[in-house]
């Protein structure tokens, strides 16, 4: 059950990001997070969650990411 339970969280925070993105369109990690969790849940640990629901979007061919000249990684869901 627990399992099951934790498919579905994932799955719904997920869909949010895929939501988000329909609004945001290239957009950094931490403007994602934004999106994902609530303000008093901001910050580095917020951030490292974010990023990994974006890899796996990007890894299963649902969003894609690039460097700019600054340095800084933006994603952009398909």
């Amino acid at each position: 059950g627990r399992v099951d339970a934790i498919k579905i969280h994932h799955g719904e925070r997920l869909e949010v990001l895929r939501e988000a993105g329909e609004t945001l369109g290239e957009a950094t990690v931490g403007d994602y997070m934004k999106r994902l969790f609530k303000e008093r849940s901001w910050g580095s640990m917020a951030e490292s969650e974010t990023f990994a629901h974006l890899e796996h979007l990007r890894l299963v061919g649902d969003a894609t990411a690039v460097r700019r000249d600054d340095g800084v990684l933006v994603y952009t869901l398909d």
